[in-house]
């Protein structure tokens, strides 16, 4: 009995000492199993660069982010509808047509990372002109969009390939002429996953979009502001991050962006 006493006056103290009740927020994300160093979803649990990155900024402020995987066209849909508070990645540029038929309005943070996407060769190809593109590996799911006129004509076929890991190996094994990937992305994979580092390398004598990665919300630009005030107070602790990941690995950005 005594000891029975004993807890139940223990307990406000327990409660009088837990911390405030945080904000919680919702983060849609894409749902890739496979896209480190990104980011990587499996079971339903949300890793990578991108996880570390918000989550050092929803501690800063008192914050809990909660992530919604959802597969690309979904979450876009869900996004617009208001389902999420925000979207990571994102780019004005990345579904564009879409989010200007739903008319509202999108604010996006300051640019986090920078990226290229673009066609992967084997080293000796390296320097070939598009003409000697005639066989294009791209993970199922993802578009081409700067190759799809030659796609179209049939001077390219697009073969579609399950895994990061598979795609990369067709190239390797020179089955396919060239893979279009984010760089960051294929460097991973070739040097974590497949130990063939140097093996493939990124030929900018194709056509490549290179373009940055932002935080994007409809219902808190205010909390944008404030992501951004972290970007730039943290700018050391960020690139040691992004050293730490190698999400910006052989990626220069020229002076005129193609998004």
């Amino acid at each position: 009995m005594i000891r029975t006493w004993c807890l139940l006056l223990c307990l406000p103290a327990v409660y009088a000492t837990a911390g405030p009740a945080k904000q919680v927020y919702t983060i849609g994300v894409q749902d890739f199993s496979d896209y480190l160093p990104y980011s990587q979803v499996k079971k339903g649990s949300y890793t990578g660069f991108n996880r570390e990155l918000l989550d050092r900024f929803a501690a800063s402020q008192g914050y809990l982010f909660i992530y919604k995987p959802r597969p690309i066209k979904r979450l876009y849909m869900e996004f617009m509808a208001g389902e999420f508070d925000f979207k990571y990645p994102d780019n004005p540029y990345w579904s564009a047509s879409f989010k200007k038929s739903r008319k509202v309005t999108i604010r996006y943070s300051d640019p986090v990372v920078k990226y290229i996407d673009g066609v992967m060769v084997r080293s000796d190809k390296q320097g070939s002109d598009i003409n000697q593109l005639h066989t294009l590996g791209v993970v199922a799911g993802f578009t081409p969009f700067l190759y799809l006129p030659r796609i179209q004509s049939g001077a390219i076929t697009q073969q579609d390939v399950p895994s990061y890991e598979r795609l990369l190996q067709l190239v390797i094994l020179g089955r396919l002429d060239g893979a279009y990937s984010n760089i960051s992305v294929s460097r991973y994979y070739l040097d974590k996953i497949l130990d063939k580092k140097g093996a493939l390398v990124f030929n900018p004598s194709m056509p490549y979009t290179q373009s940055y990665r932002y935080l994007s919300s409809i219902q808190h630009p205010e909390i944008i502001e404030k992501f951004n005030q972290f970007l730039f107070q943290n700018r050391q602790r960020l690139q040691k991050l992004k050293d730490k990941y190698g999400v910006e690995a052989g990626v220069t950005i020229s002076d005129t962006i193609d998004k």
